[in-house]
């Protein structure tokens, strides 16, 4: 038996805390009700047709992404894929009687727009700990793979087919879908980039601090 190294302690944070943010900005898109994300758009609409709670069919879609991907490429997930399966939907589960508690969250476009940067800079920071894609990032990664298209792109195609199969099932079309089918994948990029560029400030001063002693 040999102790789990600092550095692997330090990836799981960042894929545990990564993933808590992306389900913390999902509830916060659904009560804000100017437009879903992709796959909320698709919960919503199998919500009309099943008793089942939004939380637990993000966890069951989320499982068949991570088939999906699997069975394409296995290569690309690891123990953060399954964390980040099951800890979204359990997050939005515990936390969706409080957003829908508080008045600022309803019905909001602030809200809406918050909830996005809150989900996008959530899913940076959980695949920055690089222990397996994402449910919906494996998916991505796929669909590029298969149509040699960049990853914006490839993230656009996908949740617009996601989007168009949700409302197909009864779901609604916002402002905020538009914004997450166009702007999500771009937002995501973003954030990845600023966390490079402070892990690598980071380093730079933790290198020049030991110099100095």
């Amino acid at each position: 038996w040999r102790p789990m190294s600092k550095n692997f302690l330090d990836r799981l944070f960042l894929v545990i805390f990564g993933t808590i943010l992306m389900g913390l900005g999902i509830e916060m898109i659904v009560v804000a009700n100017q437009g879903f994300d992709s796959v909320s758009t698709l919960i919503l609409g199998l919500m009309q047709h099943t008793a089942i709670p939004f939380g637990r069919w993000s966890q069951l879609i989320s499982f068949l992404f991570l088939l999906m991907t699997f069975l394409y490429n296995r290569r690309i997930l690891g123990i953060g894929s399954l964390i980040n399966t099951f800890l979204v939907g359990e997050t939005i589960n515990r936390t969706a009687n409080i957003f829908q508690s508080i008045d600022f969250f309803k019905n909001s476009m602030g809200s809406s727009v918050l909830g996005f940067c809150v989900m996008a800079l959530g899913t940076a920071i959980y695949l920055s700990g690089g222990l397996g894609s994402g449910p919906l990032e494996g998916m991505m990664f796929c669909v590029c793979d298969c149509l040699q298209v960049s990853l914006q792109k490839g993230r656009i195609i996908l949740d617009f087919i996601i989007v168009v199969s949700g409302i197909l099932l009864g779901s609604t079309f916002g402002v905020g879908t538009a914004f997450a089918i166009f702007l999500l994948g771009p937002m995501i990029q973003f954030c990845l980039s600023l966390l490079k560029r402070v892990a690598v400030s980071s380093t730079t001063f933790r290198s020049k601090k030991q110099l100095s002693k």
